[in-house]
């Protein structure tokens, strides 16, 4: 990897393109470097002016004595490459391409970009872009924005990393977080996310980054820059934009349509310790605390206290919501708040001190002790609103509240955050001397609480190796290669070679033979059409259940066969599977599928009629484990069905468990040749009894269907 000292901390400057036209980039990007007071050298570099704003400009990077850090390119896209390729021959070992017309163009923009990364190898170069507005050291003053960056935005120790520049400028203007760089990386072709990340993982001026994400195009790398980042025990906290996924609910197959690519993105942020964020909003208010408390407390208990009772049982209520988890104080604690407060106020979690802090300060402070020192308590949430549009009189009857908030804090063995219910904040009065004490202070009740919640996301998990105990089948690779979409048994077949139990059934291609396997198997049973077109038979009138005698099996075929034959008539039929009927357990819902770029991710939710209906899922990456296993069956309401509901005995947990870690082996062993796994439904028996597979659909990588179902994910 190229170095980035000469990218985010250039002791000179080469502006290719450079002019004194107030609305070029170029323009801009030198005003910014003289008027936040850049210290190092800036070269003009255009080829008829002397000088650009009062700099001596030469007409090409070669004529400078000695090559630049940095050229930031600022001319039209066919340009830039030979651009490039003069400062790279010139010794340059860094460059930002504020240019657009690249890959997010069209396919000429994609070969001007291949270019780009081309040259950036052959000369060791970091490139931050193209399409970007540039990058900014904050701390250093070297400000290579080609936007207007204001004075006055705080330093301090976040540094932010955005794809979009229009956003880095909104978030850090917002005068809420200091900042050490703001990076707007653009379309990342040389310099990429997982390299400005390790960058910043040595950097002792960040402790916490934020990302604005539209996409990840290196998973293996940002993993790994991920841990990078733990091991310097710094967090990440990122707001993915483009969440949605047109056309999904159209795949052939479920699994894509219910959990959708960003499930797998949040999939890939758990599992790498990555904080996930849904607004601006709660990715500002999220940082800051981080930054104020980038430690995890020890304990998830977090207590409350305020002065109204409206108050804190409305961040009670939200905190349980997000979850928070709120316990009951030890009786040690209600004895030493009873000590202190009025007979008619009532220890508890949360804690209403009602009014008496506004004149004793002294008592808060005091009552922030008691709850701090209780065994179960990690975190302390101060409720207090004291909005800006209070009155400066007004404002002094809460700073008794602060000054006792300070006091605390000074000596605290848990930190504590302030939060206003109301999303303008604090009044300046109130909220200077908690900001000069490093008291994090939230706003919004909502948002806030997800701030805090997020103080409790785990490091990353620990590595997973494969599981190995199962063998590729030679006939099986060899289907696989095939192409072929698989029938509803075909899949079962394969699944009960590597020790999942099905349902037995038969194929009938009369009535006849279709009664005589009934008979064998036992009423009452079910009948579905057989065809390697089709892949849920229900919705074309292909499924019977409870056919309970002969004469309604010998009517089954023949109505089934009459059924798809008008639904689909250019479907290939094999004829009628006769299964027997399982109707005692739960439903349960296993899908595999792939998520570029990150590989197959595992689908788990509630099964039947209920996927669609409930369409609550939850998704895990490849490589599994028992534990993660088992955490995506408790993820969704099949945990509570598998529990026993409303009577029912408690489900064979485990046998889903194994099941799910199965299907996975059989995905590492035949992913080179397969698409899409979906088990709906699965029955999942009483304790000890098992599952039983009632439905199948298998798709191979090269199936017409499979490519159907890719085109129409990427839609």
């Amino acid at each position: 990897m190229s170095s980035l000292t000469p990218l985010l901390h250039p002791r000179s400057v080469a502006v290719i393109g450079a002019t004194e036209r107030a609305d070029a980039s170029s323009s801009f990007v030198m005003r910014n470097l003289m008027q936040h007071g850049y210290a190092g050298q800036i070269y003009p570099v255009h080829p008829r002016a002397e000088t650009v704003f009062g700099l001596t400009a030469v007409p090409t990077i070669t004529h400078l004595p000695q090559p630049p850090d940095l050229a930031v390119i600022c001319i039209a896209a066919p340009y830039v490459a030979a651009a490039l390729e003069e400062a790279g021959r010139k010794g340059t070992k860094a460059a930002i391409v504020l240019s657009s017309g690249f890959a997010e163009k069209d396919a000429e923009g994609r070969a001007r970009q291949q270019e780009l990364v081309e040259i950036a190898a052959k000369y060791d170069m970091a490139v931050c872009g193209p399409n970007c507005l540039g990058l900014i050291a904050h701390q250093a003053n070297t400000v290579l924005y080609s936007s207007r960056f204001p004075m006055g935005v705080p330093k301090g120790d976040v540094a932010l990393i955005s794809q979009s520049g229009a956003i880095a400028i909104a978030l850090s203007s917002t005068g809420c977080i200091g900042f050490s760089h703001i990076i707007s990386s653009g379309n990342s072709a040389v310099t990429d996310i997982p390299d400005y990340l390790r960058y910043l993982a040595a950097d002792p001026l960040t402790r916490v980054v934020m990302l604005v994400l539209e996409n990840i195009s290196r998973p293996e790398a940002l993993a790994a820059a991920m841990q990078e980042m733990h091991k310097a025990d710094k967090r990440v906290v990122a707001l993915y934009v483009g969440r949605t996924e047109r056309g999904a609910a159209a795949t052939s197959a479920h699994t894509g349509a219910l959990a959708g690519s960003f499930a797998a993105v949040q999939a890939f942020f758990r599992r790498h310790g990555i904080v996930s964020v849904e607004s601006m909003d709660e990715l500002l208010q999220t940082t800051a605390v981080l930054s104020v408390l980038p430690q995890r407390p020890q304990k998830r208990g977090l207590a409350i206290i305020g002065v109204s009772g409206g108050g804190v049982a409305h961040v009670s209520d939200v905190a349980s919501a997000v979850g928070l988890t709120i316990p009951p104080l030890q009786p040690e604690t209600i004895a030493q708040l009873k000590a202190i407060l009025p007979p008619f106020i009532t220890p508890q979690n949360p804690l209403d001190t009602t009014g008496l802090p506004f004149s004793d300060g002294d008592v808060y402070r005091q009552a922030l002790d008691f709850l701090a020192n209780d065994p179960a308590i990690g975190l302390i949430t101060a409720v207090q609103d004291a909005p800006p549009g209070l009155d400066e009189a007004g404002t002094r009857e809460y700073l008794p509240i602060a000054q006792g908030i300070v006091d605390f804090a000074h000596t605290a063995p848990v930190p504590v955050v302030v939060v206003s219910n109301l999303a303008d904040g604090h009044h300046p009065l109130f909220s200077e001397p908690l900001r000069q004490a490093g008291v994090p202070m939230l706003r919004g009740t909502a948002v806030a609480l997800k701030a805090i919640n997020h103080l409790f996301t785990p490091m990353p998990m620990a590595a997973r190796t494969a599981q190995t105990d199962l063998a590729m089948d030679a006939f099986w690779q060899k289907r696989f290669a095939n192409g072929a979409p698989f029938t509803e048994r075909e899949a079962k077949q394969l699944l009960a070679a590597y020790g999942i139990r099905t349902t037995r059934e038969e194929l009938a291609t009369s009535a006849a033979e279709a009664v005589q396997l009934a008979a064998a198997i036992g009423f009452p049973v079910v009948m579905k059409i057989e065809s390697p077109d089709i892949t849920h038979k229900s919705d074309v009138g292909g499924v019977l259940l409870g056919v309970g005698d002969e004469t309604a099996v010998e009517q089954a075929y023949d109505q089934l066969m009459a059924n798809v034959s008008k639904a689909m008539p250019q479907a290939k039929l094999h004829g009628v599977v006769v299964q027997e009927m399982v109707v005692a357990g739960v439903e349960a819902f296993v899908g595999v599928s792939r998520y570029a770029p990150f590989g197959f991710g595992v689908v788990v939710g509630p099964g039947g009629v209920l996927v669609e209906l409930v369409g609550e899922t939850a998704v895990d990456l490849l490589p599994l484990n028992p534990e993660s296993a088992q955490t995506l069956v408790e993820s969704t309401r099949l945990n509570k069905l598998l529990s026993g509901f409303r009577g029912s005995p408690p489900a064979d947990r485990s046998a889903l468990v194994d099941t799910i870690l199965k299907l996975a082996q059989i995905v590492q062993l035949y992913g080179d040749y397969l698409d899409t796994i979906e088990l709906n439904p699965i029955t999942v028996l009483p304790e000890g009894q098992g599952i039983c597979v009632l439905d199948a659909v298998m798709l191979p990588a090269k199936s017409s269907i499979t490519q159907e179902v890719q085109l129409l994910r990427r839609s």
